[in-house]
């Protein structure tokens, strides 16, 4: 069993001004993990909940505002933490969908083609889940793709939604993710200056080293590297670097921003968040705001932070959306 640390901080290798928390989730650290409001266990009232359909019917939008407070709310799109802890601190949740059997054709479907014989034997897919792919070349291609329609035109369009909604502070509009969400959340922020802040759980930044050392994708296997070195088509190399939020980080200062993950998660190597940490804590310290920026490790965390990671989550947002320290 590790020995708990006499204090929760210590210096990033590299990093300019910035602080990692190392939380043990054993018995005896639990002063280390005791930040965050304290809430009552049970759920408050459910809050003021509304829905539309935007974008022609595309998205359908849930907002859900306080019952108590003074209007206009904050607001957290996607969020990872219970809605009725979020409404219990005066915060607002915004969740969407999107309506994609709307691409489905009206009528009786067409008879699925059949598929070609194959010859020889079946080439060997590279990857797993929604990052697998044909061949190495374009591990993620679809997954990146998916990330970048929502980062881009998803959730743009739920902020614009939301600045005619009454109630909205649209000053105070956040974001949050995990995994998949959080690469998202982390994007959309690159993008849209309009998020006043994000919460990144078990993410990354540096979509390149991410694909190259994920179990999802190549999991630094041999066989997919040629020399070493992973090989991806010129074109979608590009658009990688290109939309990465590593490479747009001074676009992220002087929004609060706090990054979640796992020591042990092979999902999203810690070579990647750390990487993607040691970036946004110099352009923060270069902004100088460095305490507006927070990367969180759990030593024995997985892709499953567990419930240490929820007070965490809220504190960071009750601190700088409830308590009037604004981004701007």
């Amino acid at each position: 069993m590790p020995k708990c640390p006499s204090h929760r901080n210590r210096r990033v290798p590299g990093a300019l001004a910035t602080t990692v928390f190392v939380l043990l989730a054993t018995a005896g650290c639990k002063s280390a993990i005791s930040r965050g409001p304290q809430l009552a266990p049970a759920p408050t009232p459910p809050g003021l909940w509304t829905e539309e359909r935007i974008e022609n019917g595309w998205i359908t939008v849930n907002v859900g505002l306080p019952h108590h407070g003074r209007p206009p709310y904050p607001v957290v799109l996607n969020p990872i933490v219970p809605d009725h802890q979020l409404l219990a601190l005066g915060i607002g949740v915004v969740r969407w969908k999107t309506n994609w059997d709307l691409l489905e054709p009206f009528g009786e479907r067409a008879a699925p083609e059949p598929k070609p014989q194959l010859v020889g034997p079946p080439r060997e897919k590279v990857g797993v889940w929604l990052l697998r792919s044909d061949r190495p070349g374009i591990i993620g291609k679809a997954y990146f793709s998916l990330i970048t329609y929502n980062a881009h035109k998803t959730v743009p369009a739920v902020i614009d939604y939301l600045l005619g909604v009454r109630g909205v502070d649209p000053e105070r509009i956040a974001i949050t993710g995990s995994s998949t969400g959080g690469f998202t959340a982390l994007q959309a922020m690159a993008e849209d200056p309009r998020l006043a802040l994000g919460v990144i759980q078990v993410a990354c930044g540096d979509y390149l080293r991410f694909l190259r050392s994920s179990s999802l994708a190549l999991d630094d296997q041999d066989r997919w590297l040629v020399d070493g070195r992973m090989v991806l088509d010129e074109d979608y190399e590009a658009q990688l670097l290109a939309i990465a939020p590593i490479r747009r980080s001074a676009n992220f200062p002087p929004r609060p921003l706090l990054l979640l993950s796992g020591a042990e998660d092979r999902a999203i190597p810690a070579a990647c968040v750390r990487a993607t940490a040691e970036r946004f804590a110099e352009v923060y310290a270069d902004a100088q705001v460095s305490d507006r920026f927070e990367w969180i490790e759990f030593e024995d965390g997985g892709h499953n932070l567990g419930p240490e990671a929820p007070p965490l989550v809220l504190e960071f947002l009750d601190r700088w959306l409830v308590q009037g320290r604004r981004s701007d």
